[in-house]
């Protein structure tokens, strides 16, 4: 069993109980950094590894510290920190819903339109979400039985980018790689039936129309008839009712646990967006660029060109990456970020890793996978003492994904006997 309490001073989770076996200490982190790299050299490419005390900072052991790697999902790591720091945990992201023209004998004579704000859980689940259906009751409530005109979406909050710099074409009709945009609905993916008759998940072209089509629906099943009528009106936009989405807090789970390219994109955009009035990429990594340096973070040679880790432009340090960690130990926005992170063995993406072994609950980190990609970077428990902070970031393997994972976890068990479990 796993018990947790917070300190005063820094609000640092720590471990006092556990179910899981101690084994006897290997004689030292070297050794065991030494086999790992030798492995890595045998399975090919470049590994990077930095492992630190959280308390002092100080650094045990290390290899290409300061050498550029494409993290993968451990970018999500720095989009989480980006959103906390500028939103705030308890922030929530607005959709609205606007009308244009007059209600008369229960006909709206305009428009309405559906405005987004950078809200990713609008829609989800899927048919399922009640605030579509708290939209739609507004409008009855205003006596509208019928809407002469269209719904709209308006999705233009971030600007015109609807994919991130540097996703590879081959991703573009896969689910994971779906568009961002102010308005999102329904994960921004839909399901078609491909020519063997199965049925897949893909990429929308249009979020926004879609987003529209589905809020017309739902009026259309509320009673409210939609005639699609091209309407002029002149007294412009007014505001019907408005929507937020759950706090950030309760976001960053489904970000860094489920590892949600979406939420990565949208909550990387609209911190940029909010802070700078800008969310285009430029904007989005420049502004991230200065969180991190809050952080003391030394961003030089940071590449950062999206939010989620999928663009192969990406390029951060294992230094860069435990500097950010040892940070955040001595932060208020530690422990949502470690709420959210996958617990070895235990949820997340790490729940398939880490099930037996020294490990076993006691790592919690952010994952990265993509085609000769593989990356881990969080903080690793200790029995006694403040915990580990650890970054491996390995690219170019020759070997197949699953193998590059059990190295990277037989490192990280080693890394638990070592500290005593």
């Amino acid at each position: 069993m796993i018990r947790w309490r917070t300190t005063p001073a820094a609000g640092l989770l720590l471990l006092f109980a556990s179910g899981c076996t101690s084994v006897a200490r290997p004689p030292g982190i070297d050794s065991a950094l030494a086999r790992f790299v030798a492995t890595a050299h045998e399975l090919g490419g470049r590994i990077g590894v930095v492992v630190a005390e959280a308390g002092s900072g100080a650094v045990l052991a290390s290899v290409a510290a300061d050498e550029g790697f494409t993290p993968a999902s451990n970018q999500k790591l720095l989009t989480a920190v980006v959103a906390l720091q500028t939103l705030g945990p308890a922030a929530t992201l607005r959709t609205e819903l606007r009308g244009t023209g007059e209600v008369h004998d229960g006909e709206l004579s305009g428009d309405l339109i559906l405005r987004g704000f950078g809200d990713p859980t609008l829609g989800l689940p899927v048919g399922g979400d009640p605030r579509l259906s708290g939209l739609a009751a507004a409008v009855r409530s205003m006596g509208v039985q019928r809407i002469a005109g269209e719904v709209r979406g308006d999705g233009s909050w971030f600007g015109d980018e609807r994919f991130g710099r540097g996703w590879e074409w081959d991703d573009l009709n896969e689910r994971y790689a779906a568009p961002f945009g102010g308005l999102c609905c329904g994960g921004n993916v839909e399901w078609v039936v491909c020519a063997d008759g199965s049925r897949r998940e893909v990429p929308v072209s249009d979020p926004a129309a879609v987003a529209a089509a589905t809020f017309a629906e739902v009026l259309r099943s509320s009673g409210v008839a939609v005639a699609d009528g091209d309407v002029e009106s002149a007294d412009g936009e007014r505001l019907v009712v408005a929507m937020t989405s759950p706090p950030l807090a309760e976001l960053l789970p489904r970000l860094l646990g489920d590892s949600d390219n979406l939420y990565a994109e949208q909550l990387w955009r609209t911190a940029a967006r909010t802070a700078t009035g800008d969310g285009s990429s430029a904007s989005a990594e420049a502004h991230a660029k200065a969180v991190l340096a809050q952080f003391g973070v030394d961003t030089k040679g940071m590449v950062l060109a999206d939010g989620s880790g999928l663009s192969r432009l990406d390029l951060v340090r294992p230094a860069q990456m435990v500097a950010l960690l040892l940070a955040l130990h001595g932060s208020p926005l530690l422990p949502p970020v470690i709420a959210a992170l996958p617990q070895g063995g235990v949820n997340g993406t790490l729940r398939e890793r880490f099930t037996d072994g020294p490990a076993c609950g006691r790592v919690f980190a952010k994952t990265g996978t993509l085609t000769r990609v593989t990356a881990l970077s969080g903080y690793l428990l200790r029995p006694n003492g403040e915990p580990l902070v650890f970054s491996v970031l390995w690219n170019d393997f020759l070997c197949d994904d699953a193998t590059a994972q059990r190295a990277v976890d037989a490192f990280v068990q080693e890394l638990a006997s070592w500290a005593g479990w």
